[in-house]
C-alpha cells in the first residue's frame, strides 16, 4: 500500500460545483467511489472549481479508476441536479506519489486548510471535505441522521442517488453520506498523535513543496491495453463477437461511443484502440 495526492487543476475559470445541491451530489459521489474502488481516503476537500484528496492505495492504476469513476458519478449528479454537462469531462486531474510521513502530514494539513486559505470558512466548520472530523472529541451522532439499515431501497436511490449496496451502519442526514464512514479520520489522528502535533501542522506555512508536484496538468484515464480489455468486454455483450476484425464500422463506432461516455477516452486514444481513422473519430464526436 502506498499514500497519494488526487488533485484537479484549480486554474480553470469554470465552477464545478455551483450550489449547496452540486456538493451534496459530490460528496455522495466521493462515499460511492471510495466504496467501489476500496481506496481508502485519509482527507479531502472539495473547493469551488477544483477537488484534493491524501489516499491509500495498492496502486497508482486503483487511484485512476477512483478519479475516472468520481468524475463520471459527479458528472452525471451535476447534470441531473443543475441541467450542467460536460462539466468534469475533460478537468486534469494529477496523481502525486506521497513519500514520508512528514509529507505526509503536511499534505493533509495542506488539503484541510483549503477553504481557510480561500477565506470562505474555517476548515473545521466547512462541510464539503473532512476538515471537521479530527480532533473534535467523542462524535455525536448528527441530528436527523439514519443508518443506511433503517432505510428501504427505494429512500436510498432517491435520496442518496445510488443502487450500490451501502454497508448497513453508514449514517445518512439530509440525503448525505456522513463523512466519517468513508474517511480514515482515526488514523490521521494515529498518524498525528496529538492534537498538538496537528496544530503544529496546520500552522505550518510549506505549501511550496506541495503546490509545485502539481504545475503540470494530465487527463486522467486507463492506458490502451485496458480500453482494448473493455472494448472486447463490450463487443461479446453487444455484438456475440470477440475479435475486432468481425465487427463493422458502425459496430465500432457504437462501441466507441460507449468507451468514451464510460472512460473519456480521447480522440486518438479511440482512433487507435478502435481502428477508425482519427478524422472520422473526430467528425463523430464534434
Amino acid at each position: 500500500m502506498a499514500y497519494y495526492h488526487i488533485c484537479s487543476d484549480g486554474n480553470h475559470s469554470f465552477a464545478l460545483f455551483l450550489s449547496d445541491r452540486d456538493f451534496k451530489a459530490a460528496m455522495n459521489a466521493v462515499a460511492i467511489c471510495a466504496l467501489i474502488t476500496k481506496i481508502d481516503i485519509l482527507a479531502f476537500v472539495l473547493m469551488d472549481n477544483h477537488f484534493h484528496f491524501a489516499v491509500r492505495a495498492e496502486s497508482e492504476e486503483q487511484c485512476r479508476r477512483f478519479v475516472i469513476l468520481l468524475k463520471q458519478l459527479i458528472g452525471l449528479r451535476i447534470a441531473k441536479t443543475s441541467e450542467r454537462r460536460g462539466v468534469l469531462s475533460r478537468l486534469p486531474v494529477k496523481i502525486i506519489p506521497v513519500t514520508g510521513d512528514d509529507y505526509l502530514k503536511t499534505l493533509i494539513c495542506y488539503i484541510i486548510k483549503n477553504p481557510t486559505k480561500a477565506r470562505k470558512e474555517m476548515f473545521y466548520s466547512y462541510p464539503w471535505g473532512s476538515g471537521t472530523l479530527y480532533f473534535n472529541g467523542r462524535k455525536q451522532k448528527a441530528d436527523g441522521a439514519r443508518a443506511v439499515r433503517e432505510h428501504t431501497r427505494r429512500e436510498i436511490t432517491r435520496t442518496v442517488g445510488t443502487h450500490s449496496k451501502l454497508p448497513p451502519d453508514w449514517m445518512i442526514v439530509d440525503g448525505m453520506i456522513l463523512q466519517e464512514n468513508y474517511v480514515r479520520a482515526d488514523e490521521v489522528e494515529a498518524l498525528f498523535k496529538t492534537t498538538r502535533s496537528f496544530m503544529y501542522y496546520l500552522s505550518m506555512k510549506t505549501d511550496e513543496p506541495i503546490e509545485k508536484d502539481f504545475q503540470e496538468w494530465n487527463d486522467i484515464g486507463l492506458d490502451d491495453t485496458e480500453i482494448r480489455r473493455e472494448r472486447d468486454v463490450m463487443a461479446k455483450k453487444l455484438f456475440n463477437v470477440s475479435r475486432l476484425r468481425d465487427l463493422a464500422v458502425p459496430e465500432r463506432i457504437i462501441i466507441a461511443k460507449h468507451l468514451r461516455r464510460k472512460f473519456l477516452c480521447p480522440h486518438k486514444q479511440l482512433s487507435r484502440v478502435m481502428q477508425i481513422p482519427l478524422k472520422d473519430i473526430e467528425k463523430i464526436f464534434v
